[in-house]
């Protein structure tokens, strides 16, 4: 998949997915696949499952997600991530906001929005930009993350009968809750990106 040039102001993206938005055929599933992600890319990629809507207290993200912006952002890097937990598997930059987001989350997620299930990247070493198999294994009691058969990353999550589609996409953006967002949407934070991008 390719995306971009892309202007700061717009969203754009190239997805593949096997469901529409009132059309979810997965559950307890396992998605596999081989991918690497080229150039230094401003914006959001992954891969995995996910039940297509934003809204923050619906959306369950089930993949891996490759996060990155212009200006300081705490995630900056490469995460499993379920629902709103995170595992950071490898971070592009220290990031005194990760570590800040971090210690909140363990006061209470609520603070921050999210759940960091730990500090400490599983695979620093990772090169995105190498072929790797990616593997993510969906079951009633959570979901276990692989790259090349070595686990690095495995969250608890109490799902209910939810249903997803199986996703792979690159755009422009990362995500931000506002506080008291009327539409209570996880919302684009767009950027710019000079050259193309792609995932494959």
């Amino acid at each position: 998949m390719w995306m971009g040039p892309t202007e700061a102001l717009y969203y754009s993206n190239a997805e593949i997915a096997d469901g529409l938005f009132d059309d979810l055929p997965r559950m307890f599933k396992t998605f596999e696949t081989k991918a690497r992600l080229l150039g230094e890319h401003y914006g959001s990629a992954g891969w995995g499952f996910w039940n297509h809507t934003m809204v923050t207290d619906r959306s369950l993200p089930i993949w891996f997600i490759y996060l990155r912006t212009r200006r300081p952002y705490a995630f900056s890097g490469f995460f499993a991530q379920v629902g709103n937990r995170f595992q950071p598997i490898m971070l592009l930059e220290e990031s005194s906001k990760f570590t800040v987001a971090s210690i909140l989350s363990k006061i209470s997620s609520r603070i921050t929005g999210v759940d960091i299930v730990s500090s400490k990247p599983t695979m620093q070493e990772l090169k995105l930009d190498e072929w790797h198999e990616y593997r993510v294994e969906w079951v009633k009691q959570g979901v276990s993350f692989y790259v090349d058969c070595r686990e690095v990353a495995k969250i608890p999550f109490a799902f209910k009968e939810e249903r997803a589609r199986a996703d792979a996409w690159i755009d422009n953006a990362v995500y931000e809750i506002r506080k008291g967002d009327p539409g209570g949407v996880y919302r684009h934070a767009t950027q710019e990106n000079r050259e193309k991008r792609s995932s494959k």
